[in-house]
């Protein structure tokens, strides 16, 4: 008899794992033969909620690469967005100038490098030795902050220091310094002359 009991002993938690595995399969049969209804699974509620809302992206030896800062921020797990109202995003890439995004309203894509700014969007870039302050103005801007790429499909006017550009729609690279422009127009003011 104290052998059978031994026997049962040394069974049990394998009967324990057994049953276990067992409730699991039930569980996930009723899971997998009743899901969500479709409405549930697609709604779009937020799961963060911030406000005075700040971030940084540091570079390989820990230098800032770009600044977020937004009155408001608002995350959407379901296509992994966030919103944000009265938005300031800098851009510190080494090598090139500093360029200021402000804006009223901006999304973000977690899937993307991709930031979408709308409303009374401002662009600021810094002079150089050989360039003076550029300032864009448009209604909607895309930037690419990985790769230093800004887009508008809207239109937009440009300050060059005293000149003035307007066009229809805007690829900037900051990388390269170079914009590409359609429809443009420029007021463009010669230097005086030295006598």
């Amino acid at each position: 008899m104290a052998r059978l009991t031994h026997n049962l002993e040394a069974w049990a938690p394998v009967a324990v794992v057994l049953l276990l595995a067992m409730v699991t399969a039930w569980l996930w049969r009723v899971v997998e033969s009743n899901p969500l209804p479709e409405g549930r699974r697609l709604r779009h509620d937020p799961d963060l909620v911030m406000e005075r809302f700040a971030a940084r992206q540091l570079g390989d030896r820990g230098q800032i690469r770009y600044t977020l800062n937004a009155s408001k921020m608002v995350h959407y797990p379901d296509d992994d967005t966030s919103h944000f109202d009265d938005v300031v995003f800098t851009s510190l890439e080494p090598d090139a100038p500093a360029i200021t995004v402000r804006s009223e309203r901006a999304v973000r894509s977690g899937k993307e490098d991709e930031v979408v700014f709308t409303g009374n969007v401002v662009v600021t870039r810094e002079p150089t030795q050989d360039q003076p302050l550029t300032v864009v103005n448009t209604s909607i801007l895309k930037v690419y902050p990985q790769r230093g790429i800004g887009i508008s499909d809207q239109p937009v006017v440009i300050h060059y220091g005293k000149n003035i550009l307007t066009a229809l729609s805007m690829i900037a690279n900051n990388k390269t310094r170079i914009a590409e422009f359609t429809r443009a127009k420029v007021t463009y003011l010669p230097p005086p002359r030295r006598p």
